[in-house]
């Protein structure tokens, strides 16, 4: 084989193997600006920093997040919830976090069988993802039987991630200190 049929045949293999290869950790952006993310991901929850296994849920349309604990009151007239979730979510008797914030609104959700809905109170919760602190409102739910005590929906998915269901944990978790949320 000539010299030039050789060298023609390498460029090719190397740009055939290039378009194929999958993109580096954190390196998933479109044309359009969205995020390829795999179906689970790994975020920081603040504000205490403590990692989380997240569904992505491309079927579900909300947010969500497991509370246990979970008591409702007023302070200064504004509707509260205070609930726990714990650190290792197959572990619902080891250490836990404690959140008290305002409530944001009411949804009603309906079961998975599509019977009766379900009213749950949701809160804005500040999290890391991709390198970057992010915000989103989550149903406060009891999650206990599901594998992921988190669940990003599509109202959060929409205008920032592409969900690649054969890919998991793309981005790292971390955000650089002094960030603020969306």
């Amino acid at each position: 084989m000539p010299l030039p049929s050789i060298l023609a045949a390498l460029i090719l293999f190397s740009v055939t193997a290039a378009a194929t290869e999958k993109p580096a950790l954190g390196e998933a952006v479109r044309d359009d600006g969205l995020r390829e993310a795999g179906w689970l991901q790994s975020i920081r929850l603040e504000p205490h920093r403590v990692r989380i296994t997240a569904k992505l849920d491309t079927g579900a349309k909300s947010s969500a997040i497991h509370a246990a604990e979970l008591e409702r009151f007023e302070r200064n007239g504004v509707e509260r919830v205070r609930f726990s979730l714990y650190k290792d979510h197959t572990e619902q008797d080891g250490p836990k976090l404690t959140y008290d914030l305002p409530i944001e609104d009411r949804v009603r959700i309906k079961h998975r069988d599509g019977s009766a809905l379900e009213e749950r109170v949701t809160v804005r919760l500040s999290f890391c993802i991709d390198g970057e602190l992010m915000e989103a409102e989550f149903g406060l739910d009891d999650r206990t039987h599901f594998n992921y005590p988190v669940l990003l929906g599509r109202d959060f998915l929409r205008k920032r991630f592409v969900i690649d269901p054969a890919r998991t944990f793309v981005f790292r978790y971390d955000c650089p200190s002094g960030q603020n949320a969306d």
